[in-house]
């Protein structure tokens, strides 16, 4: 691994005396995850999020998500594993009208079940995408500081919708893609979860009609929340191909979770697994997402390094 220890000041014009290390900027890929921006001091972490909705008097929506989406983890921790765990019997189970069933009148009284998340649960969704793109633009970045050197050479695959890289760095916006989408851009924000699930599973011989029917619209919905790999990766075809002459990878602040590994398997087959990999490491979790991605993989060169202020790498 070459990793060149700089003055965080040094001019591009001292940079070309050393062409071995343009030529390897050139080949290197540099992936930035939201740990960057933390590292920066901007508030983009999902408890800012949180902090920003109760700023915008959104309360109940931040109450009802935590409602149907707290199974199995702090919504607000980690948003994106939770919108993938929820459950469809308690989001359907809140959502049903809190009345007896009227066998008087069955038809009506089934239709209100059926409709129930229509009315209460699907409005959440709209007002969380439409919440979560007002609070990226909202998130400030003027006043902050660059702590290391990054060269604008590098290639560079961002999963922040923010623009450190081009307004604090000032690294070309064709050198970067953003693969969840960039506000500088006005790209579509992707945010969601890897669970596909087969909607006709809750069918069965022993259905109630319109209980399935209910919880087939809410897996259908969040569906709609998947994660589209194949598509991303396929929209920005012409980045990806360049990575197959790639000589070393750099991650700053991305916890390696699962959840973005399609993105990884993807730079894995095109470079090789016996590129280096330098990744930043923050917490024990970190290291054991890290490990796994090593170990599935079967990558050869991988090391670790943490993200502070005293870091001038590439």
């Amino acid at each position: 691994m070459f990793i060149l220890q700089m003055n965080k000041n040094m001019l591009p014009e001292e940079m070309s005396l050393f062409p071995e290390l343009e030529q390897l900027e050139k080949e290197s890929l540099i992936i930035v995850g939201n740990g960057f921006d933390i590292a920066h001091g901007i508030g983009s972490r999902y408890s800012d999020f949180r902090k920003w909705l109760i700023s915008q008097k959104q309360v109940n929506l931040i109450g009802l998500m935590d409602t149907f989406f707290s199974n199995q983890r702090d919504v607000w921790g980690d948003l994106e594993g939770a919108l993938g765990e929820y459950n469809e019997e308690s989001i359907l189970s809140f959502c049903r009208p809190d009345e007896e069933f009227d066998l008087d009148h069955s038809l009506s009284s089934a239709a209100r079940v059926e409709d129930s998340p229509m009315a209460i649960f699907q409005p959440v969704l709209e007002d969380f995408k439409e919440y979560f793109k007002k609070w990226v633009y909202s998130i400030e970045i003027d006043g902050i500081e660059k702590f290391m050197h990054l060269s604008t050479q590098c290639k560079y695959l961002s999963f922040n919708y923010t623009d450190t890289l081009e307004t604090i760095y000032k690294i070309p916006t064709n050198n970067i893609i953003h693969i969840h989408g960039s506000r500088l851009l006005r790209d579509e924000f992707v945010i969601g979860h890897d669970k596909y699930r087969n909607p006709s599973d809750v069918w069965s011989d022993e259905s109630i009609i319109f209980e399935s029917q209910a919880k087939e619209n809410i897996i259908n919905w969040m569906n709609d929340f998947v994660k589209d790999y194949k598509g991303n990766i396929e929209r920005y075809h012409t980045f990806f191909a360049q990575l197959a002459s790639i000589k070393q990878i750099i991650v700053y602040g991305h916890s390696m979770s699962k959840i973005d590994w399609p993105y990884f398997e993807e730079i894995v087959n095109l470079s090789g697994n016996n590129v280096p990999w330098k990744v930043s490491c923050f917490s024990a979790t970190d290291y054991d997402y890290i490990k796994a991605f090593q170990s599935h993989y079967k990558l050869t060169n991988l090391s670790t390094f943490s993200l502070n202020e005293n870091t001038f790498n590439l």
